[in-house]
């Protein structure tokens, strides 16, 4: 009887544990290749490649003494800007084929935002140079996890993905990290809510034999 009560528990386990199909897949958590790049001049692009990302600046406008820079450390992407500046940031990474499985749904892009100052930001991603999304991340943002919806098998073919960040004069932003989210279908043996009731059911009927039996 005893056998027969934990491999009950075991399939009831294992049913609900099937009933989880949220998924997150990491594009880059800042913790590896710390980056450090500085704005040159107004229009000059500054560029670091290294084997985890290629990170790229280039003032819009300018006011000296220039402060504008972005680096990657202590596990963070960490942008700066002076009263007086604007910047445009790019991130880009190699994303190879198959990297999200084919039959993922409800695709997102995944922020964790450390901060940003009071000015939104302006964030779009492009597949080997193609648009394919543009959203905001609102002002005043703290520890918070943000999730913005993606055209669904747009990463099946890899490729590089590239960020753009750009806000107004003098924005800041500090990202933790940057990953994709999704939905897997539910396993064809997974059984309705019904059978688990009924599973739910049998498990007490043997308690309740069991307690005849002591």
């Amino acid at each position: 009887m005893k056998k027969q009560l934990i491999a009950a528990a075991i399939a009831c386990s294992t049913l609900f544990a099937f009933g989880a199909h949220a998924a997150t897949l990491t594009i880059d958590d800042f913790n590896n290749g710390d980056q450090s790049i500085a704005a040159a001049g107004l229009g000059v692009l500054v560029s670091d490649t290294n084997s985890y990302r290629t990170l790229t600046t280039k003032l819009l406008s300018t006011a000296l003494p220039t402060q504008s820079a972005v680096e990657v450390s202590n596990g963070g992407l960490h942008v700066t800007n002076g009263g007086g500046e604007n910047s445009e940031v790019t991130v880009s990474w190699s994303i190879a084929p198959g990297l999200v499985p084919a039959d993922a749904t409800n695709l997102g892009f995944l922020f964790t935002v450390l901060l940003s100052d009071s000015n939104i930001t302006d964030v779009g991603f492009f597949l080997n140079g193609n648009s394919i999304a543009n959203f905001n991340i609102p002002g005043n943002t703290t520890n918070k996890d943000l999730t913005f919806s993606a055209a669904d098998g747009i990463l099946d073919d890899g490729g590089t993905l590239t960020m753009v960040l750009n806000g107004i004069t003098g924005w800041d932003l500090d990202l933790d990290f940057l990953g994709m989210s999704y939905d897997l279908p539910t396993p064809s043996g997974v059984p309705e809510p019904s059978s688990i009731a009924l599973l739910g059911l049998g498990l007490v009927g043997l308690g309740a034999v069991r307690r005849r039996k002591v």
